[in-house]
């Protein structure tokens, strides 16, 4: 079941990544997620980062000035090859891209400094299997910063969008989820307010942000 999600996922953002930053609210809710992540991490000129379920990069392109070296992973070969392009436009030389499924795949063998990702979680089936290995991923005292959607109704992707694992999360069982994985110092706040308007009605949808360490 995890396998076929994981394809549904690779082939739908693969199909969209072209135009993918065309849509302002995904860089309104990027700009939210990197500002809410660099105002709760102390980020550190010398640290190794990881970022997964990258996309394009709306949010790790912001964040990746300030580290000495981030690995911007997803399981879109289509996603990353635009963030390839925006990389070398902008000149991001610490920045490098790799193709990787943690649901599916060994996790790299390089420790890093901070994990982080944003709106990735709800396509992950097993969610404290995952952080659990982002657990064993980071360097000791590393930090890992995880967004997405405070649980709704199922109102923020269109009924026919696949591979939606979860309607988001409820923070308190994420935060032990967190706590079983072997994390401490967890924290969690608003990031960012989404709006969406379906059907002539406006519904919010809060972003948390919620960091731990190792």
């Amino acid at each position: 079941m995890s396998s076929l999600l994981q394809e549904t996922n690779r082939q739908r953002f693969d199909s969209i990544a072209a135009d993918w930053d065309d849509s302002p609210m995904r860089r309104a809710m990027a700009g939210g997620v990197a500002a809410a992540i660099a105002a709760a991490v102390p980020l550190q000129a010398q640290w190794q980062a990881l970022e997964y379920g990258c996309g394009t990069g709306l949010v790790g392109a912001q964040l990746a000035p300030r580290l000495r070296h981030l690995l911007a992973c997803d399981l879109s070969p289509g996603m990353l090859a635009v963030l390839d392009e925006k990389a070398r436009a902008a000149g991001l030389d610490n920045l490098h891209t790799r193709v990787l499924d943690l649901t599916r795949e060994a996790p790299p063998a390089q420790r890093f400094d901070l994990i982080f990702s944003s709106m990735t979680l709800h396509h992950i089936p097993d969610v404290p299997a995952l952080l659990r290995i982002l657990h064993g991923m980071l360097a000791e005292g590393g930090w890992v910063a995880l967004a997405d959607l405070d649980a709704e109704d199922g109102g923020f992707h269109n009924p026919d969008v696949p591979g939606v694992a979860h309607h988001g999360f409820e923070r308190a069982e994420l935060t032990c989820w967190l706590q079983a994985a072997g994390f401490r110092d967890i924290s969690a706040r608003t990031a960012h307010t989404a709006e969406k308007t379906r059907a002539g009605k406006t519904a919010l949808y809060p972003i948390f942000l919620i960091t731990a360490r190792r």
